[in-house]
């Protein structure tokens, strides 16, 4: 592992450096959200479990470690994010502990809000096979019997702020409830729909099929809701497997496929400080996109926000020349009465003009935030079009646009800058060159040394 803990090092500090140099500034900037730290940067993997209730995640996390570290049962047994580490002692740690640890990648978990810190804790253990990944075990999803009721905090950004981080995301189903979990399905779409290179699908207790038909309906099932969820011509694919629990009745089921499943399904775990390598890279790509296309719209929308502008104040200088004009000609013709009569009015047209001008100005501003969909259609017709990209750009907006009314109608259209072609052209360089020559020189690398574990 020491040579894929060198290449870790020498990624996230190439990384740390594309930030600070071609993204940082720009998104300082136009006031966009914050990036990982650099601390989460060069954290070690991280293996995301959610899933159903009762599903087997804190199961399959105890048959990896080979120990009861989680709580298991049919109901809902633990209401906490559990981050599963290694550590010297046996030690547990709460929220406020572990987000205010600068030596800990999970700083940024902060801002999620004391609600969630008191559903967050570590677990440390001198486990051996924790030296190498950390786990991440979440509260099982299910259909609250009260439609209004919450869990306090906003379940979905935390799911979706680890599964960002993560370097693999497993999702696990049982055949009691395969993928008709509303909670499940929503967090598929709404924190879990960009990061399908990462996400595996876990149809698990295989064992307690009580026939191959019963098995068939239910594999059909997950597969059927997945496909209404997933936005991909195919969904991923499925492992089906199962945990040997000590006492269980025997299966109807031959179980040797499905323990072949488990055991590719670990290996795909263990793999994971690799797959770190190329999720640094990725997530540093996908925030630099979403950067790329806030600070587009928004300059987009300020640009029709100044052209307005100018237009209002062509206007009152247009009715004031012409005012003042006549006014003027009436004087040349010693006409005082009418030449004093015109131009006072033109003066109190444009001064009642331009009392009214600030409003006219936060209307159409109100008007560009609440109408950013055409912006975004405008901007992007070509890639729209021809791009062969509308599924990706579509779900990419889907992500900026809730942070761009936020920004515009905390700050104004106004209040930010104009954005300039060099700073755009930086941020493209680091898109298009810099991240994927990084990614070519890695996997060079790997390919010339091939690590084992």
């Amino acid at each position: 592992m020491a040579a894929v803990k060198d290449l870790h090092d020498e990624t996230a500090n190439s990384v740390q450096e594309l930030y600070r140099k071609s993204i940082d500034p720009l998104a300082r900037k136009f006031a966009f959200e914050k990036r990982p730290a650099d601390g989460e940067i060069s954290g070690g993997p991280l293996v995301l479990f959610v899933g159903n209730h009762s599903s087997g995640k804190s199961t399959f996390i105890n048959f990896l470690l080979g120990e009861p570290i989680q709580r298991t049962g049919m109901a809902p047994t633990d209401d906490c994010f559990t981050i599963i580490r290694h550590g010297r002692h046996r030690e547990e740690k709460d929220g406020r502990a572990i987000v205010s640890n600068p030596e800990l990648p999970f700083g940024g978990a902060s801002h999620i809000g004391p609600d969630f810190l008191s559903h967050f804790k570590m677990r440390l253990l001198p486990n051996e096979f924790l030296r190498d990944v950390t786990l991440v075990d979440t509260p099982g999803m299910i259909d609250a019997a009260d439609p209004e009721a919450t869990r306090g905090y906003d379940f979905s950004s935390v799911v979706r702020w680890f599964a960002e981080r993560a370097d693999l995301v497993l999702v696990f189903f049982d055949p009691e409830r395969p993928g008709t979990t509303a909670e499940t399905m929503t967090e598929l779409t709404e924190s879990l729909g960009r990061i399908d290179h990462k996400l595996l699908v876990v149809m698990n207790k295989m064992d307690q099929f009580r026939s191959l038909r019963d098995f068939a309906r239910c594999y059909g099932t997950l597969c059927w809701n997945l496909g209404k969820v997933i936005a991909k011509k195919d969904i991923p694919q499925i492992y089906t497997t199962f945990v040997p629990v000590k006492g269980a009745a025997e299966s109807a089921l031959a179980l040797t496929d499905f323990a072949q499943a488990r055991d590719e399904l670990v290996q795909e775990i263990k793999r994971a400080p690799v797959r770190r390598l190329d999720n640094i890279l990725t997530q540093a790509s996908m925030y630099g996109r979403r950067l790329r296309m806030y600070v587009k719209i928004i300059n987009e929308a300020r640009k029709r926000l100044v052209r307005y502008r100018s237009l209002l104040r062509s206007a009152l200088v247009a009715i004031l020349v012409a005012g003042l004009g006549a006014g003027g000609a009436f004087m040349m013709e010693e006409a005082w009465v009418p030449a004093i009569v015109i131009s006072v009015a033109a003066v109190a047209a444009v001064a009642g003009g331009y009392i009214g001008f600030k409003e006219l100005i936060r209307r159409k501003e109100k008007q560009l935030i609440g109408g950013l969909d055409p912006i975004f259609e405008q901007v992007y017709k070509r890639d729209l079009v021809v791009g062969n990209r509308e599924d990706d750009l579509i779900l990419l907006w889907k992500e900026v646009r809730p942070s761009i009314v936020w920004t515009l109608e905390n700050l104004g259209l106004l209040a930010l800058p104009r954005l300039k072609g060099s700073e755009l052209s930086r941020l493209d360089e680091a898109l298009k060159t810099q991240i994927p020559e990084l990614r070519a020189r890695l996997h060079r690398k790997l390919e010339s040394k091939p690590v084992g574990y």
